[in-house]
């Protein structure tokens, strides 16, 4: 992400080498687009997906929940991002503004 002028440069980390866009992610099948909230894409990771996720009704309970979490305030939450443990060690829900909800293990983080 560049934040400044400077094409490239990142205000903290400095050069910016490489990118990798969660649309290059879903075309190379890293992540799974499973629908929208709103205008909001929700993503699953290739792995979790892969553990019964195929099932819209399955898969529809996990989203359902981790919208449920992600709606109450933590104090570890940004302006940008929140994060949320659907199932300790297994499964957590990130939402970051612009990028919308990503589903993953934490192996996967």
């Amino acid at each position: 992400m560049v934040r400044n002028n400077e094409e490239n440069v990142h205000p903290v980390f400095g050069e910016v080498i490489s990118v990798y866009t969660q649309d290059e992610a879903i075309e190379d099948g890293v992540l799974v687009h499973v629908g929208n909230v709103g205008k909001q894409r929700v993503v699953l990771t290739r792995v979790l997906f892969s553990q019964g996720y195929e099932d819209d009704a399955k898969r529809k309970a996990l989203v359902e929940r981790g919208l449920e979490l992600l709606c109450r305030e933590d104090a570890e939450d940004s302006p940008n991002m929140r994060l949320r443990v659907i199932e300790k060690g297994k499964i957590w829900v990130i939402w970051n503004v612009g990028e919308g909800f990503t589903f993953l293990m934490p192996e996967d983080y």
